[in-house]
């Protein structure tokens, strides 16, 4: 165990007044209106850059990389630190990077001092920053808290705040805490990322697409502004879900549905799922004869949709993230399909 301390056209083209009046009124305002900020969530532990990510971001000229430093989670009812963040050759230049932390909500559910935790959590931070030569001008904290834990969650927040000193506080907000601020609460930070994806129920093994549903989501965007200025997460990964009687039984990271389609050992039964015929290792994990196997992903027109929704908000920065930065989607969402929907910004 990881221990706190450690761890534009000429008019002249346009012979009708009216028609060049219209033109350049549509020229000035796109002119007029910034590009969206363009960023990636890292949620690896080590942090180490492929040639096809770099090139992936000097493409987009993005500047700003959501890096996980740390998760938070209980263990014999105390909280732990787990997987640390890593720089073994060091932090790239050029980039501003934002230490993000991960806490589960039964984190909070235990009976744990949230002022204590923030303390232990920012010491651990500090140290981080120390060791690789940071100078973060944002944290991020991710939890999907609930009404009981609010209070808790909170306090901690309000603990970060006093301890930070310069830096923004932001914090990601879930489908179902934006839709209803006067139950969930507004957490005290500065601004917010709506993290539009795992809107479905993933424990459901008759769930089609847990990961980006926009029937589902379009119902939680509400006409009214949030309490905060957000930025927009969207998702750019896939997975196969493994369930085994009936119940979700762990999550396969995987960018390349053909990995199933070509295993001997498993039946397609539909578009999307797979049953395992006899007992077999697939990506490092032991299936069971039975186990079904449901694929997950965000299908690009879907991606569209949710842009073109998301546009609407009223509460939007114009900032736009995608979760997250990894060859294998990088090479499944490539830099000129990341622009567009971008440009829906």
């Amino acid at each position: 165990m990881i221990t706190w301390l450690n761890a534009c056209f000429s008019p002249d083209l346009f012979p009708a007044a009216p028609i060049r009046v219209c033109v350049l009124l549509f020229l000035f305002a796109s002119c007029s209106r910034p590009e969206p900020e363009i960023g990636f969530y890292y949620w690896k532990s080590t942090f180490k850059l492929t040639e096809t990510e770099q090139q992936a971001l000097d493409t987009l000229l993005v500047k700003r990389l959501y890096v996980k430093f740390l998760d938070v989670d209980v263990e014999a009812g105390a909280a732990v630190p787990k997987a640390p963040i890593r720089f073994p050759q060091g932090v790239p230049a050029g980039y501003q990077i934002v230490p993000c932390v991960f806490i589960t909500n039964r984190t909070f559910q235990e009976k744990q001092n949230p002022e204590a935790l923030a303390e232990k959590v920012w010491d651990f931070l500090q140290q981080a920053n120390t060791r690789y030569g940071l100078q973060p001008d944002e944290y991020q904290f991710d939890c999907d808290w609930s009404p009981s834990t609010r209070q808790a969650y909170f306090t901690f927040l309000q603990r970060i705040n006093r301890l930070n000193s310069g830096a923004s506080i932001s914090a990601t907000i879930r489908l179902h805490q934006y839709r209803d601020p006067g139950r969930t609460g507004v957490p005290p930070v500065d601004k917010g990322t709506l993290m539009y994806y795992n809107m479905g129920d993933i424990e459901n093994v008759q769930e089609t697409n847990s990961l980006l549903n926009n029937e589902k989501g379009f119902a939680y965007l509400a006409d009214s502004a949030y309490p905060l200025p957000l930025d927009v997460a969207l998702p750019i990964f896939s997975w196969a879900l493994a369930y085994r009687l009936g119940d979700l039984a762990m999550i396969i990271n995987l960018a390349d549905q053909k990995l199933l389609d070509n295993e001997p050992h498993l039946e397609k039964i539909s578009s999307v799922v797979y049953r395992v015929k006899e007992n077999f290792y697939f990506e490092g994990y032991y299936l069971n004869e039975g186990d079904l196997l449901r694929f997950e992903y965000p299908d690009k027109q879907r991606l569209e949709e949710a842009a073109s929704r998301l546009r609407k908000i009223k509460s939007k920065s114009g900032n736009i993230l995608f979760f997250h930065l990894d060859e294998p989607f990088i090479q499944n969402y490539p830099p000129g399909f990341i622009r567009h929907l971008a440009g829906y910004f």
